[in-house]
């Protein structure tokens, strides 16, 4: 992948953020605090930004590993689009390399959206067909900085699948995953081991598609900050 100059990604997960770093684009990964954090503290500012990682499905058709393209994010009463020719070339070299995308909303969370019943609510009350915690953020930024914004995310959890009730106790601030508190949340709720190992390969397939998408030497292809519209 070669990344258009001035390229930021965005995201939650070091291991999301890992993917896409390098070839020319930043990354900045971490909770809500540490992203504004770390967006108010750049010294240079980007001419692309984009939101990568993974997220849960609210639309029932889509499975684990499907790549989402957003094209807008809905948080409470806003609604924050991302550039329309940035989506329409990603999904067009996705398709031209042999991966499908799926185009629509993504409602945006401040903590993990644990059960079926709960993305099931999210998703009457948006129609959002995807949830991440992260776009919301990056799409404010964008907005205030009037540059290109746009969302690639792999679906993790299935809008049917429930998580482990300590999911959010196991992310760190700074984008990592905290093994000694998921240890603790098995001790607590061995109940929910089933959960936990159906979450870890949901995971895997969700980051087996990102990489395959940085595989691509022509994910870019196209994208260009004077094209951007």
């Amino acid at each position: 992948m070669k990344a258009p100059a001035g390229l930021l990604i965005v995201s939650g997960l070091r291991r999301e953020a890992a993917i896409f770093a390098g070839s020319g684009a930043r990354a900045i990964c971490g909770d809500a605090a540490t992203l504004r954090a770390k967006l108010a503290e750049l010294a240079t500012p980007p001419s692309l930004v984009m939101s990568v990682g993974i997220c849960g499905a609210l639309d029932p058709g889509l499975r684990r590993g499907d790549i989402v393209l957003g094209t807008e994010v809905i948080a409470k009463n806003e609604r924050l689009a991302t550039d329309s020719f940035l989506r329409h070339e990603l999904a067009r070299n996705l398709e031209l390399a042999g991966r499908r995308s799926f185009l629509g909303s993504f409602a945006a969370a401040e903590a993990p959206v644990l059960t079926a019943e709960a993305k099931a609510k999210l998703r009457a009350g948006t129609g959002a067909i995807a949830v991440d915690m992260e776009s919301s953020i990056a799409a404010r930024f964008a907005a205030a900085r009037g540059v290109p914004f746009g969302i690639l995310r792999a679906v993790c959890d299935a809008a049917n699948r429930d998580l482990p009730t300590f999911v959010a106790a196991a992310l760190s601030a700074d984008g990592g995953v905290n093994i000694t508190a998921v240890l603790a949340g098995l001790i607590q709720r061995p109940g929910e081991l089933p959960l936990l190992l159906a979450a870890a390969r949901d995971s895997y397939a969700a980051f087996t598609a990102l990489r395959c998408c940085r595989s691509l030497p022509g994910l870019f292809h196209g994208v260009g900050s004077v094209q951007l519209r």
